[in-house]
This record gives C-alpha cells, structure tokens and sequence, in this order.
C-alpha cells in the first residue's frame, strides 16, 4: 500500500491510499480490517493504473481520518519492518532473503520467531538516503536459532 498525503482546501489535506490489486503488499488486509473495524469510509473509491500495475485508490479527508492516519501508518511501518528483518534474518543464516523461496516447517517457525525476539527499535536504522534498513549482528543472530533449534529438539 502507498500512502500520499496532499494539499486540499484552506489548511485542509486529503490523503489518497493505494493498494495494489495484483501484488497486495503483506500489510494490505491488516490496513482494510482496520478501516472497517473503525467504520471508516473513504470519500471517493476508483480503479486504475499506477506505475504498471493494476490498484484501488481510497480518498479520505484528512481531518476526517486524524489519528488513525497515524495508527495506519503504524500498521504500514509493523509489516515493512518485518519484511526486512526476516529478509535480514534469512540472510544470516544462509537462506535466500527472498520471502517466495521455500523453507522447511522448522526453518519458517525459527525464523519467525527470530523475527519476533529482534523486532525492537536497535535493530533498525536509515542509511544516508533515509530509507529503513536493519542492522543485526550474524553471530547473535545464528546464536539466537541455535538455541531455538536445541529447545524444539529437546521437546
């Protein structure tokens, strides 16, 4: 999903969500739900191309949306973050850090574990261009999967 914010009215904005009907990104349906959950409707709805691919654009107005663009943008953040850890993580421990190569059961739970026990603030920075990028060290990493490996082999 891609978040554009832009001028409207006097001291207004609108906000213009889209969400990629082909290709949903991992955090597509979490933003979705919550929209409904919070009964929130967008103003305009349409169909159309954006940079070659086939998407749905939602307009809200700003003001209308208010603190739940913050708490959208939270969920957009939580599914980035872990896109990149478990790239990261993979990487670490010799897998491919592309998310559509196969694993093992037990490669997938180690690391979406890994996952979960590294997703704090330290694990993240932005490099010179301002982009999110994680920062672990491979040897904590490849320490943390072997213990998870010797706890599931003792159950």
């Amino acid at each position: 999903m891609f978040i554009k914010v832009e001028p409207a009215d006097f001291l207004m904005f609108r906000v213009i969500m889209t969400f990629d009907l082909e290709n949903p990104d991992s955090e597509d349906q979490d933003v979705r739900d919550y929209l409904t959950e919070h009964d929130l409707e967008p103003r305009y709805t349409n169909q159309g191309e954006f940079e070659d691919r086939q998407c749905e654009f939602m307009q809200f107005g700003g003001c209308y949306l208010g603190n739940h663009l913050q708490n959208i943008s939270q969920i957009q953040r939580i599914a980035v973050e872990t896109e990149l850890l478990t790239a990261e993580i993979r990487v670490h421990l010799n897998a491919s850090p592309d998310a559509a190569t196969p694993l093992a059961e037990n490669q997938q739970t180690t690391i979406a574990q890994l996952v979960k026990d590294f997703h704090q603030d330290s694990s993240f920075q932005t490099n010179e261009n301002g982009e999110l990028i994680v920062v672990l060290d491979g040897d904590e990493v490849r320490t943390a999967a072997s213990q998870l490996a010797s706890v599931s082999s003792d159950d």
